[in-house]
């Protein structure tokens, strides 16, 4: 019996074409360190990624390569900054926001449309909605999430938005909801095509064997994207605030390789495909 080490399977970054932004910072709290402050607003607004920080950091990477950014969070547009985040990012290229839906209705959906009209790049919207009976995707995100989310897509599509519906669930359910989603959008007047779906796959991997995988024909987020969060930079979205997944401190010094030794990254090899990432044509 030969001694070894095993050593996860290594990516190489081909290029940062797409460049997510986590807007949201919260901090772990000490339970031992309990003082009570003032609940002033520059205190309350430390939760947040500033303005300041977000615009030193789009001047390192290169314009020329970027397609897109992503702006996100638990919900990124409670960002007090969000409007001038927003138009800071459509100057360098099409931003998508990633949204429960809670801070959408017409009147914001007005303005944004004015927004996006302001320049020559587009903003698009990710709204997470996991099923298309109310119930059920009550049960699996909270109560009344499905109605915030039908009111933000409706909203957005009044104004000449095409929404994206973003659903996590397994590689098998995926034909049912499709369908369940395209009869829900006929009675709001919403047409949903393949391209208003994207589905992040969140199946088991206890019986996946990804010993033998091949890179050749495969696409992962890690290859053309990071992320930029308030604690450094990470391979993709999926790995926020795991340190398996931080790449470096900045966006000035981040790694290029990326090591999959975690469960999600297996899911990922299983699939072989980019799941946050506007991955159309």
């Amino acid at each position: 019996m030969s001694n070894s080490i095993i050593q996860a399977q290594c990516v190489e970054m081909k290029a940062l074409n797409h460049l997510f932004i986590d807007l949201e910072y919260t901090k772990e709290k000490n339970k031992n360190f309990n003082v009570y402050r003032s609940r002033s607003f520059n205190q309350k607004n430390k939760k947040y990624l500033q303005l300041e920080e977000i615009k030193d950091a789009l001047q390192k990477p290169d314009k020329t390569q970027l397609k897109y950014i992503y702006l996100i969070g638990k919900n990124s547009m409670s960002h007090p900054e969000f409007n001038h985040i927003l138009r800071l990012c459509l100057n360098y290229c099409s931003v998508t926001v990633f949204s429960d839906g809670s801070c959408i209705n017409d009147k914001k959906s007005r303005f944004l449309k004015r927004v996006e009209d302001e320049g020559a790049n587009e903003i698009i919207f990710k709204i997470f909605i996991n099923h298309f009976d109310e119930r059920t995707n009550d049960e699996i995100s909270g109560r009344g999430s499905f109605r915030k989310a039908v009111h933000a897509i409706t909203s957005l599509n009044k104004y000449g938005f095409n929404p994206i519906l973003a659903i996590k669930t397994e590689e098998s359910k995926i034909n049912e909801l499709k369908a369940g989603f395209k009869e829900l959008g006929q009675k709001f007047k919403f047409e949903t095509e393949d391209i208003n779906f994207s589905f992040i796959l969140t199946d088991s991997m206890h019986d996946a064997d990804n010993s033998a995988f091949d890179f050749a024909n495969c696409s992962f987020d890690c290859m053309t994207s990071r992320l930029f969060a308030k604690s450094g930079v990470y391979n993709c979205p999926a790995l926020a605030n795991d340190y398996r997944g931080r790449s470096g401190a900045g966006l000035y010094d981040f790694s290029k390789k990326c090591y999959l030794e975690t469960e999600k990254c297996s899911l990922c090899k299983r699939f072989g495909q980019q799941m946050y990432v506007n991955n159309w044509a």
